[in-house]
């Protein structure tokens, strides 16, 4: 039987198939107890007859040189498990029946053991049924001899036995290690798994916090920069103050905004979300600080909730900011904005003109105006377009579902009033 079973249960099944044939420490020791084993069995005596005549057919050195010929394949066990199952078990079937030494059971029992348990699964089959039919053809061998009942009895028992139980046990204790190794493979990609999904949720974290920041905190620092630069240009006094005053206003709006943010990123364990000082009013006074004649047409209904859901007023506010924005920073009269619902669903289109010159971009406020569009099961586009008198444009337009299709990113919730085409007009 084998001498170190539990330890070869964590040798592959394919390593005959890995590298070049390697005999290791383990396997010689293996075969060195075999050896003592045969040596030490022979030396007692214990023997039996065999199973032709009345005695052993050769004699007892042949017998123990036929047995440590097969216990030196036993080197290869592990490396080259056919060697064994070659050597070692034609060799100790002869020994059973023709010499009589115990100890060939043993190394029949290890030859047949060790390509069902070491050897690739191709290997394992074919021995298996090599042996089942090697112990048919001895229980026929055994009839067909005419040998008496007792004999045929007693041929039959041996050859089930040493053909079922270690052909038995090779493969429970393979199919053992199989399972555990695909258990520790899943185990492993279940790892990589969270790992790329907390990457992941950490990646998706980070652009939103991102997007918070260029959507609200750079229309803010945009109308913080208007409003400074016409001031300085401004020979009215009290123009000039008014300009001085909405750029403070925007200044402290945006110092607000970013201490919420900084304020939830810095508590781990409330979950929150960041209230901004964005709302569809503050947005028309942009536009107005940056072209006093501009068209803007805000319908009440964007901020119902019995008519948009909470989701798509959120993605529609933020991507009519990024759209106020760029049109404050890259923009120039005239500037159209119109917000509402129509053909079922909430519309946003604005149209600014814009200098021909200047190179179109491809920055993270486009990017952001389709990310929350797609979001919340929409579309969005952005890109240049003539003006009414052949002037070059640019042109914002998010087309949005009433309510979210999906489960979009949670935004901070909409503030503010709602807002008429007259009551947009600046104050």
């Amino acid at each position: 039987m084998p001498a170190d079973v539990r330890a070869d249960a964590s040798a592959s099944p394919d390593t005959a198939a890995v590298g070049a044939p390697r005999v290791t420490g383990r396997d010689l020791l293996t075969a060195g107890i075999y050896a003592a084993l045969v040596v030490g069995l022979a030396l007692s005596g214990i023997s039996n007859s065999g199973f032709l005549g009345d005695g052993p057919q050769w004699s007892r050195g042949a017998s123990v040189a036929l047995l440590l010929a097969a216990c030196a394949s036993l080197c290869w066990r592990r490396s080259r498990p056919l060697v064994p199952f070659v050597v070692a078990g034609p060799l100790a079937t002869a020994e059973i029946i023709g010499g009589g030494q115990i100890s060939a059971y043993f190394l029949l029992f290890e030859a047949l053991f060790v390509p069902v348990m070491h050897g690739p699964r191709r290997v394992a089959r074919t021995c298996t049924a090599i042996s089942i039919a090697a112990a048919a053809a001895a229980m026929l061998a055994a009839l067909l001899g005419g040998l008496p009942g007792p004999a045929v009895f007693l041929v039959a028992m041996i050859a089930g036995l040493m053909a079922s139980t270690p052909l038995l046990w090779g493969w429970e204790v393979r199919h053992h290690r199989e399972a555990r190794d695909a258990a520790e493979r899943l185990a492993g990609l279940e790892h990589e798994l969270a790992e790329s999904r907390a990457a992941q949720a950490v990646e998706a974290e980070r652009r939103s916090i991102a997007h918070d920041l260029h959507d609200v905190i750079a229309g803010h620092l945009s109308a913080v920069a208007l409003h400074s630069s016409l001031a300085a240009s401004l020979e009215d006094r009290e123009a000039r103050e008014g300009s001085l005053a909405a750029s403070r206003s925007s200044a402290q709006a945006a110092l607000r905004d970013l201490r919420s943010m900084i304020g939830v990123l810095a508590d781990e364990g409330t979950g929150t979300l960041p209230s901004a000082t964005l709302d569809w009013p503050s947005l028309a006074a942009r536009l107005r600080a940056r072209d006093a004649s501009a068209e803007i047409e805000i319908a009440p209904a964007l901020t119902d909730p019995a008519r948009v859901g909470p989701a798509v007023q959120a993605a529609a506010l933020r991507i009519g900011a990024e759209a106020v924005t760029n049109a404050v920073r890259h923009g120039r009269a005239p500037i159209r904005l119109t917000a509402g619902i129509r053909e079922g669903a909430v519309r946003i289109e604005l149209v600014n003109g814009r200098d021909g010159e200047e190179p179109v971009g491809a920055g993270m406020g486009r990017a952001a105006l389709a990310h929350r569009a797609l979001a919340v099961g929409g579309t969005a586009s952005t890109g240049p377009v003539p003006d009414a008198d052949g002037s070059p444009g640019w042109r914002v337009e998010a087309v949005l579902p009433l309510d979210a299709s999906g489960d979009p990113p949670a935004e901070p919730p909409l503030t503010g009033t709602t807002l008429t085409a007259t009551e947009a007009s600046p104050r």
